[in-house]
């Protein structure tokens, strides 16, 4: 797989910063709480006592729903980065959309959380039983204080490394230089996760399984400028989302397809080790069929449009093109057995097998992992 230099990253990325904490709604638990004598104890730098809760625990959920949900947002397009998140140029107003909405959520919760915070005090302790609700009314803390514990900031910024006449330091390179295998850590998180919730031990499911794949196909392909193996990848996915049929359950060798790729997609490793096998094929059979594909599409107003993108011209790995979507409620060509090929699997179809390097991954169409 080849990572992309410096100077286009810098281009092709944005730093999103979050800036959210949320009150625990608890304090240190002391000696005296529990009317210990302190000279009794061991010291607090070898044990503690734990802490008491203030406020029942359900008052504060929404914040850190809010907040783990704006983590959430920017991991699905994007890659922990220096504390915070690189998001591709091309989601980043997207995303800041999304995080200013769950900004205002929190700000709306945050305005009815204080308005209310003196009784919900008042009701949790009278809920505790009587010789305990003192230890809770006298470690009680003011609005104020809560108010500055309850915050939601964003902040994106574009980066680049210092002019070597300024300063010379390798750093910032040198963590770009690890996007590739960040990216690919956290899509074998995913891969784990689905392959777990959705697919092991299953011998049929339903087309909900497959936004997770999807998701992980529009991560790798809003990517794809930080490491061109991931177009294999994507190709890949599109492949099998493809194969799938239009009406549910989906098993046999479809299902099983998807679970070899996700075990694959599980292990970092071993999906950059595929990738940078199958790209030099990729590459050599997109650039053997992208006139074919131009005449066919030319050729005809009414052409189907690419199974991949119901909206758009057929995909031909532009690194500047918004990134493809799929409607998981809508009945897409993709899945639709009986429609009309389209200029780019007519082009595929006409031509011989790939060249004999792709005998390692290819064999009767179903690819190695």
């Amino acid at each position: 797989m080849y990572a992309q230099p410096l100077t286009l990253l810098a281009n092709e990325l944005v730093f999103v910063n979050l800036d959210i904490s949320c009150w625990s709604g608890k304090k240190s638990l002391t000696p005296e709480d529990l009317g210990l004598d302190r000279s009794q104890l061991p010291p607090e730098t070898l044990v503690s006592l734990g802490e008491k809760q203030l406020i029942h625990p359900a008052a504060l959920r929404e914040f850190t729903t809010i907040r783990s949900a704006a983590h959430r947002h920017c991991l699905a397009v994007g890659t922990r980065f220096m504390g915070g998140y690189a998001i591709p140029v091309a989601k980043a107003q997207g995303l800041l959309d999304q995080l200013t909405g769950l900004e205002q959520r929190y700000q709306a919760a945050r305005t009815t959380f204080l308005d209310t915070y003196d009784t919900q005090l008042a009701t949790w302790a009278n809920q505790q039983p009587p010789e305990w609700q003192k230890l809770i009314r006298e470690a009680l803390v003011p609005a104020e204080y809560v108010g500055g514990r309850l915050h939601f900031a964003v902040q994106a910024v574009r980066f680049d490394a210092p002019s070597p006449q300024v300063i010379t330091h390798p750093g910032l390179e040198n963590v770009l230089s690890g996007l590739s295998g960040q990216i690919l850590s956290e899509i074998g998180q995913q891969a784990r996760e689905t392959l777990e919730a959705s697919f092991q031990g299953k011998t049929t499911v339903t087309r909900r399984a497959l936004s997770p794949l999807k998701a992980l196909r529009d991560k790798l392909e809003g990517l794809s400028f930080v490491d061109s193996g991931f177009r294999a990848v994507v190709l890949e996915i599109d492949r099998l989302l493809a194969s799938v049929p239009a009406h549910p359950p989906i098993s046999g060798r479809v299902l099983e397809g998807l679970r070899q790729f996700l075990c694959l997609a599980s292990q970092p490793q071993g999906l950059q080790t595929w990738a940078a096998q199958a790209l030099p094929v990729v590459d050599e059979l997109w650039a053997d069929i992208q006139p074919e594909v131009a005449r066919a599409t030319s050729s005809s107003e009414d052409a189907e449009p690419s199974p991949f993108n119901e909206d758009a011209e057929p995909q031909t790995f532009n690194e500047d093109a918004e990134p493809q979507t799929f409607n998981e409620d809508a009945e897409s060509q993709m899945f639709n057995e009986d429609a009309e090929p389209s200029p780019f699997n007519e082009a595929v179809a006409s031509r011989s097998k790939p060249p004999a390097e792709a005998e390692v991954i290819d064999a009767g169409g179903e690819w190695f992992y």
